[in-house]
């Protein structure tokens, strides 16, 4: 099979993500251009192929060529991105194939989400993509981003000094999955990629499975949906990624209203969510419930070895947490471990009454001289006992001052294991909790803001 027949069956989508050179194609005012902004982002975060400004009124863009069309251009391009009105698209993506260009980004919007002529027009530009051999993402996305190589398609301003590195693939039937709406600097996910879809005139779902099943740079998938275009194919291509590695799906348009929401959004099909629910078992995928899971729970598969099981150690400084944490431990199919006797004699040293699972640390570090090093050494016990798979530790940072100890700590008890261990910062302070929550994200030790979301993603 050819390298253009792997792009037109989906298992070879590299063009999209790792082109030698692009094409903008759209407005290049400085200040307001979405053309222009989009060559600005791809400089700025060290993209370094050649880009190919195209639109006939301009001569010059930061400091590159203008061109009147792609195919005034005389080197081979591999990617286009088009951000101009739907009417003139059918021609670009006709320029397009004629150019022999592989891969292309459609930006633009009002197509099929808005129905009737719109709707006739999309078809229209899948149908001449096919013809000439084009594949196409879009139209009414954001596009994608490759975090390894600085590309991306993303036509808005980008406040971040630089993108977080990672090995989690997030995938989206929105643009809600774009660095303009999550703070991925603060939170430091672990992004190798990022792509929406948008209205899956060409690319889809099952698409971009089949391409990131055999990634080397992906070794978790995060996938939201409002549709799926093909079931089996859907199912086939899940079951191929998650013989590899773990897929995590976040299916929306799960009641009557939120089907129509879908279908104003994308032009999305009208499923019942039962179906869904079906399939995505039968595929082994896991079914997160919202955004915050869905970009969350990554965290804790990208950055730590998977557990050999699903026994769970449990420590908090609160005798409620501890319950609120079994609850969800049990909910989400894990089991409290029973500590062997090693490790309940190490406990009892501390004090009798936390010789348990989980460990209320409350009792002890209330009147410890060295509550940093009790904690320490509570959780290592937990972490080296047979009996224990993973460990979810509820721990004080609310107040101003202790970020450097919690953060040493913990940074030592991972370097003293090979069990995924997830972490809950809580306290008085959102400031002094979001500076610790950041400082141990920055050094892949996952973090949450709530308890019940560190106990699931593990």
């Amino acid at each position: 099979m050819s390298s253009s027949d792997n792009l037109r069956d989906g298992s070879d989508l590299r063009y999209f993500f790792e082109p030698s050179s692009v094409a903008v194609i759209g407005s290049m005012k400085d200040g307001g251009g979405l053309g222009h902004q989009t060559i600005s982002n791809m400089l700025h975060f060290g993209y370094k192929g050649k880009i190919y400004p195209v639109n006939p009124g301009y001569s010059e863009v930061h400091g590159l060529k203008v061109y009147q069309s792609v195919e005034e251009v005389s080197d081979p391009i591999d990617h286009a991105i088009v951000i101009t009105p739907p009417p003139t698209v059918p021609e670009i993506i006709e320029q397009c194939g004629n150019k022999g260009i592989k891969a292309v980004v459609i930006v633009s919007e009002n197509f099929a989400e808005v129905g009737g002529e719109r709707a006739v027009l999309q078809d229209q530009i899948a149908e001449i993509a096919r013809r000439k051999g084009v594949r196409v993402i879009g139209p009414n996305t954001i596009g994608l981003i490759n975090t390894s190589n600085g590309f991306l398609t993303v036509p808005y301003f980008i406040s971040y000094e630089r993108f977080p590195k990672g090995n989690a693939t997030y995938c989206s039937q929105t643009g809600f999955v774009g660095p303009t709406t999550q703070a991925l600097q603060d939170k430091a996910y672990p992004v190798n990629k990022t792509c929406d879809v948008g209205n899956k005139c060409d690319i889809n779902e099952v698409d971009l499975l089949n391409y990131l099943a055999d990634d080397s740079g992906t070794n978790v998938v995060a996938m939201h949906l409002e549709d799926v275009k093909d079931g089996r194919a859907f199912i086939d291509a899940a079951r191929n990624v998650v013989a590899n590695k773990p897929l995590l799906v976040l299916k929306s348009g799960r009641t009557e209203a939120g089907i129509r929401a879908a279908a104003s959004h994308t032009g999305s099909l009208a499923v019942n969510d039962t179906v869904y629910d079906g399939a995505l078992r039968q595929a082994g995928a896991i079914r997160v419930d919202s955004w915050q899971e869905f970009w969350e729970i990554p965290r804790v598969l990208a950055s730590q070895p998977l557990p050999r099981g699903n026994r769970i150690g449990i420590l908090t400084h609160t005798g409620g947490a501890g319950v609120v944490a079994t609850d969800m431990a049990v909910k989400s199919g894990l089991v409290i471990s029973e500590f062997t006797e090693p490790t309940l004699k190490k406990l009892a040293k501390f004090a009798p009454r936390i010789a348990t699972n989980p460990v209320d640390l409350g009792p002890v570090l209330s009147v410890s001289d060295d509550p940093f090093g009790d904690q320490e050494e509570t959780v290592a016990t937990v972490l080296e006992d047979d009996n224990v798979d993973c460990v979810a530790v509820a721990t004080y940072g609310g107040i101003d001052g202790i970020m450097p100890p919690i953060v040493e700590m913990f940074t030592r008890l991972k370097q003293r294991t090979t069990k995924p261990m997830a972490v809950w910062i809580y306290g008085m302070k959102m400031s002094a909790i979001d500076e610790t929550v950041c400082a141990l994200e920055e050094r892949n030790i996952p973090t949450y803001i709530d308890f019940e979301t560190a106990v699931k993603a593990l």
